[in-house]
């Protein structure tokens, strides 16, 4: 909307480009709120927070560790209870023997055990979609 400097030539022009230029600040003053409001959100420590922790998530690297880090501890975790590594000295051996082969294998070959957690998780995908509509069939 532009307010132009044109001649106004009674009283009713000039109540009509007050009207409109009253229009023009209230429009402007809701931008400059939403504006500000924008700013204050997205400078408030806890959306700093949520949008860093975004950026590391969709991080591949950051993915690949962590899925690293996750079967480590998973592995040890199994490896612990199936075995009870306190029990025996045999036990204990084999724990440690099975432990670095598995640390050995995640270490080492983390591309082929992505590949496999990505089969197993698609085959579940797919049970789980055919369950829904063997549901969605039989209703």
């Amino acid at each position: 909307m532009s307010i132009g400097l044109t001649n106004i030539k009674n009283h009713a022009e000039l109540r009509f480009k007050i009207m409109q230029l009253n229009n023009l600040r209230a429009q402007q003053e809701l931008e400059l709120k939403k504006s500000i409001t924008e700013l204050y959100q997205s400078m408030h420590p806890v959306n700093l927070l949520r949008k860093s922790i975004s950026d590391l998530a969709s991080d591949k690297q950051v993915k690949f560790d962590a899925a690293k880090i996750g079967l480590n501890f998973g592995s040890d975790f199994l490896i612990g209870k199936l075995l009870g590594s306190n029990t025996s000295i045999k036990k204990y051996l084999s724990s440690l023997v099975l432990q670095k082969a598995t640390d050995y294998v995640l270490n080492n070959h983390p591309e082929k055990i992505a590949w496999g957690v990505k089969k197993i998780t698609n085959l579940f995908h797919s049970f789980s979609k055919t369950k829904e509509e063997n549901e969605v069939t039989h209703e």
